[in-house]
């Protein structure tokens, strides 16, 4: 369910247990990039690897927590690393249960696929929240750029997720901070000792670019060929 909440000037959403889509398809493919054996593990075919990801879909319970950061936001400008970019700032966890489930998994390999298959149902869990927003930017004349990182496990194979945030020093203020300000243990979620609980999640912002600036930009980039 998706529930607004206000806090000071800030609407804070809460959305637990939602659906996302699963990518099968992705999963298995990224399996091939790393060369994983699956019938060594015993997904002798494609079918039984499709079966035993269904059984790993069955174990998520992606919880979200995500608000908007005005561009003089100062936690915005830690993310960014620059003073004046409106973004969207959460974070997403696939549920304790996902998490007990793969600490039964003892097969290196099959232990591999589910590394796999966490960062992808985080991913597609982000642009899901990313879907949502849209319907807010683009009547505010803004375009919703790719999601960034700033935590993520399992890591995420984008650009996006190489540079976590701009201000590594801070990494765990920002952290603190981000949780402090998303209320995070409302979907169970805490940061102590540098260990993140549950284990699988996302900590992301979607920045906001404005559609007049993107287009100022681009003639300027058209204008330097």
């Amino acid at each position: 369910m998706f529930r607004p909440k206000r806090r000071g000037n800030l609407v804070m959403r809460k959305i637990k247990n939602f659906k996302i889509p699963i990518y099968t398809y992705d999963i298995l493919r990224r399996a091939r990039k790393h060369k994983l054996d699956l019938p060594s593990a015993g997904l002798v075919d494609e079918n039984a690897a499709k079966e035993y990801i269904a059984g790993l879909a069955l174990a998520i319970e992606p919880s979200t927590v995500f608000t908007h950061l005005p561009q003089q936001d100062p936690i915005a400008a830690k993310i960014s690393g620059r003073a004046g970019t409106r973004m969207t700032a959460g974070a997403l966890t696939l549920g304790g249960t996902f998490e007990s489930r793969l600490a039964k998994t003892g097969e290196e390999t099959l232990r591999r696929l589910e590394r796999i298959a966490g960062a992808i149902f985080l991913e597609t869990g982000v642009n899901v929240v990313k879907e949502l927003l849209a319907s807010e930017s683009e009547p505010e004349g803004f375009e919703l750029e790719n999601p960034v990182y700033i935590h993520s496990s399992p890591p995420q194979e984008t650009a996006s997720s190489v540079e976590p945030t701009a201000v590594p020093l801070f990494e765990n203020e920002l952290i603190k901070e981000l949780f402090t300000l998303l209320e995070t243990e409302k979907i169970g979620v805490g940061f102590e000792a540098g260990v993140f609980t549950p284990k699988y999640l996302a900590i992301f912002a979607i920045p906001w670019i404005s559609k007049k600036k993107k287009k100022t930009e681009q003639k300027k980039d058209k204008g330097r060929v």
